[in-house]
């Protein structure tokens, strides 16, 4: 697997649900942490750690998603 491969595979991984879209500010964060892990880690071993930690992944992004829709804000201000 090369590492184009591997961005792809992991981001249809990490958006089942069709939430994330191309050019938001969301979506280039996303693609730039994974980017960062297969950068370390490797195409196949940032692959298979994604798929193990899936997970935290969606809840590490469902947080970025709130962040980006309320800038300036710190977590505790934001209800959930």
């Amino acid at each position: 697997m090369n590492r184009f491969q591997a961005m792809a595979q992991i981001m249809a991984m990490l958006d089942k649900d069709g939430s994330l879209k191309p050019g938001t500010n969301l979506y280039k964060t996303v693609r730039k942490m994974v980017s960062d892990k297969i950068d370390r880690l490797g195409p196949e071993a940032a692959f298979r750690e994604v798929r193990a930690k899936k997970a935290h992944f969606l809840d590490q992004i469902r947080i970025l998603n709130m962040w980006h829709k309320h800038p300036g804000k710190f977590p505790p201000d934001i209800d959930f």
